[in-house]
């Protein structure tokens, strides 16, 4: 018997293991059905609008490059150089800040004070506006720092002025990302969708229209993506002012003074996110950019294999904002025992996933590469590493299940030291010695180097919450809830 089931044994007499640790938990979404149908089903409720809304947020990237190469080489090449340093200076960030808000809304939303899921949305808000303020920063001289970095001054002009425009938007990328977690929180997944279901073709028209029918060029695509971004966050509020989100009007109670108090556990949280996303991200992106030491071909081969592992990442990665969503709610509502069991179903769902992911990828492997070029050196070597990158999926699948989870408890800060500790010191070197250095893997060795330390660090990760208190996770909620 380990030392939760004891705990939980102690502290609710003859309770079931199905009874809330937390008093006046609201009742959860399939609290009463306790079998693993009843928990794939949920997963899958949850999962698949997620799955939709990610790669439609993904889109947005695929829209500005489809425009930016129709525009001239210069284009592309400025516009693939802005929207990295965005993402890395921008995007990661207020994504890693959102996270926070799976945790602490997902579990304020079990343990029954409604209220403060609206309170956390608004503090992270707050939050996210003095994020915006050094970064847009950033943003507006980065034609200055890029110049540093970029050997062809033109381009380095051209992306920094593609950023500034993109400026625009970014008040409303943000606001959207906490608005989702405020819908997501409380098991609707579907407003999200709506909303960017409906930007994505005013996104790609926009685009079209300022970059050809304007002639604004690259920074008529970045215009149109702006604007778009700034859609998104004023769809989803009409969505739950209409009757169909009326519902959620039980967790927001208004303005409050409290929003700018109490902090610290969000800002504990969104740093930790922030450190995950920036630990992986800029972890892939240098890899990429070590491949240019190669050739021109490798580079362009590795592009390709990035583009196709991170659509593929959407998928596992949604099913994790979920596990993290429902781990919360169970923390939250004090179900330990189910939670416990849940993260070993989710465990395996993932893994399963990961593997039809990887298996499709290696099956399309001389079909894949001819979408994205006509070059048969570059589609050689993508048909030679996607084995790789097959098997790169599954872990990467598991990786998604083990943070969503430690998001869920409210441990975010496990997850960045880990991944910060086992890329930088380990996983980079070692993927670099093995692409350049004596083995000579070359492309097969940024993927093999990299998922293997993606594997030591699910290790790390399991193993912690094999022996993580889970009872101290609820018992933190308690008092940050004030219950």
């Amino acid at each position: 018997m380990d030392s939760d089931t004891r705990d939980d044994e102690a502290a609710r007499d003859d309770q079931t293991e199905s009874t809330p640790l937390l008093s006046d938990s609201p009742p959860l979404k399939s609290a009463t059905g306790d079998s693993w149908g009843s928990e794939l089903w949920l997963l899958a409720q949850y999962s698949i609008p997620l799955i939709a809304t990610y790669l439609l947020q993904y889109s947005y990237s695929v829209i500005t490059t489809f425009v930016a190469g129709h525009i001239d080489a210069d284009a592309l090449a400025a516009a693939s150089l802005g929207m990295t340093t965005m993402n890395i200076v921008g995007f990661a960030t207020i994504e890693g800040m959102a996270t926070a808000l799976d945790t602490l809304c997902a579990q304020a939303y079990g343990s029954g004070n409604l209220l403060n899921v609206g309170l956390h949305v608004q503090r992270m808000w707050f939050l996210m506006i003095l994020a915006v303020i050094p970064i847009g920063a950033f943003w507006v001289v980065s034609p200055w720092v890029l110049s540093i970095f970029v050997r062809q001054h033109h381009l380095a002009v051209m992306a920094g002025t593609f950023m500034r425009v993109s400026l625009v938007g970014l008040p409303g990328y943000a606001s959207f990302e906490a608005g989702k977690r405020f819908l997501q929180a409380q098991g609707d997944f579907r407003g999200a969708m709506i909303a960017i279901l409906i930007c994505t073709p005013v996104n790609a028209f926009l685009s079209w229209l300022f970059a050809f029918k304007l002639g604004m060029g690259l920074d008529g695509a970045a215009l149109g993506s702006a604007l778009t971004n700034n859609l998104r966050p004023v769809l989803l509020l009409a969505y739950i002012l209409l009757p169909t989100g009326r519902w959620s009007h039980q967790c927001w109670g208004g303005f409050s003074r409290d929003a700018f108090s109490k902090w610290g556990p969000m800002v504990r949280l969104s740093v930790a996110g922030t450190a995950v996303n920036l630990g992986e991200w800029a972890a892939c992106e240098l890899l990429t950019f070590s491949t240019s030491y190669l050739s021109t071909n490798h580079l362009a081969a590795q592009s390709v294999l990035m583009t196709i592992s991170v659509v593929s990442w959407h998928i596992p990665f949604s099913i994790g904002v979920a596990i993290s969503t429902r781990i919360g709610h169970l923390i939250g509502a004090g179900y330990i025992a189910r939670a416990r069991r849940a993260a070993v179903l989710y465990a395996v769902v993932c893994a399963l996933v990961g593997s039809v992911d990887g298996l499709i990828i290696f099956s399309l492997r001389n079909y894949l590469s001819a979408f994205f070029t006509e070059d048969r050196i570059v589609c050689d070597l993508v048909s030679k590493t996607m084995l790789a990158v097959g098997v790169f999926q599954i872990i990467d699948a598991i990786i998604c299940c083990t943070n969503g989870i430690l998001r869920g408890l409210g441990r975010q800060s496990v997850a960045a030291w880990v991944v910060l500790a086992v890329n930088y010191i380990a996983a980079v070197p070692v993927t670099i010695w093995l692409e350049l250095g004596s083995p000579g893997l070359e492309l097969n060795g940024v993927w093999a180097g990299l998922g293997g330390g993606m594997v030591l660090i699910a290790i790390i990760e399991g193993l912690y919450m094999k022996t993580l208190r889970w009872q101290d996770c609820v018992a933190s909620v308690k008092l940050r809830e004030g219950m």
